[in-house]
Formats: structure tokens, C-alpha cells, sequence
């Protein structure tokens, strides 16, 4: 599953990732998909029981759409240069192998909770390489 996520940032630093408008468009798009990952974290640190589980469903959800939003706009636009990719890895590679790191750990936590595996169902696009 790591490896999944890790190859869908790498296609889209590939394919290009832009936001229309403002000065650096590759970095507050890959920012922006960081960021998700972030809230998506902590709204699975927040799992404790059924309960939790349940309330963290419509953060997730929200988080979940946003991340894939920017994804599918991402997914559309033009390549950055050969040196904007290979500045872009160096640069946001570590932040994204901390985020997935962190996310991973927190989602095989939350399967084993009751009510885990249904608030995982929000972010499953998320999870899958297609994001389907």
C-alpha cells in the first residue's frame, strides 16, 4: 500500500501537478496533498473506540474528497520541466515518506478498532492507486 501512494505522487510529479494561478503552482498543489494526508492522520489518531470511529467519518470523508479533488485537477495539466520534477522530489520526497509513514501506521492501527474498518471506507479512494 505504501508503495501505491508512493507511486501516485511520483506519476503526478511526473504528469504535473498545477493549480491554477498563484507563483508556484507544482508546490502549493503538492502542499495541498500533504496537508490532506495530515488531517487525514490526525482524524485517525482520534480513533479510540466505536464511538470516535464514527465521529471521525465525515472529517475523513471531507479530507478524503479534498485530496482527491486535487489529485483529478493535478491529473490534467501539463509536466513540470525535467529540473522543477527533480527539485520537487528532493525537496517534498522526505515530507511525503514522513506523511505516509505516519498515515499507514495510524490506518493498521484503526483496522483492529471496532468501527475501524468502516471509517477507513471514507478514505479508501485515498488508499487505492486509481483512486476508485
Amino acid at each position: 500500500m505504501w508503495t501505491r501512494i508512493w507511486i501516485i505522487m511520483i506519476a503526478f510529479l511526473a504528469f504535473g501537478f498545477a493549480d491554477a494561478g498563484n507563483g508556484l503552482p507544482y508546490e502549493q498543489t503538492i502542499q495541498k496533498m500533504l496537508d490532506s494526508l495530515d488531517k487525514i492522520t490526525v482524524e485517525l489518531v482520534k480513533i479510540v473506540d466505536e464511538e470516535s470511529a464514527l465521529a471521525a467519518k465525515p472529517e475523513l470523508r471531507k479530507e478524503a474528497t479534498v485530496w482527491l479533488g486535487t489529485r483529478a485537477k493535478a491529473a490534467k495539466l501539463q509536466p513540470p520541466e525535467k529540473d522543477e520534477k527533480a527539485r520537487l522530489e528532493k525537496l517534498y520526497k522526505p515530507k511525503l515518506d514522513e506523511s505516509l509513514k505516519k498515515l499507514f501506521t495510524q490506518r493498521t492501527r484503526v483496522e483492529v478498532i471496532p468501527g475501524g474498518k468502516e471509517a477507513l471506507k471514507e478514505i479508501a479512494g485515498v488508499l487505492k492507486r486509481d483512486g476508485k
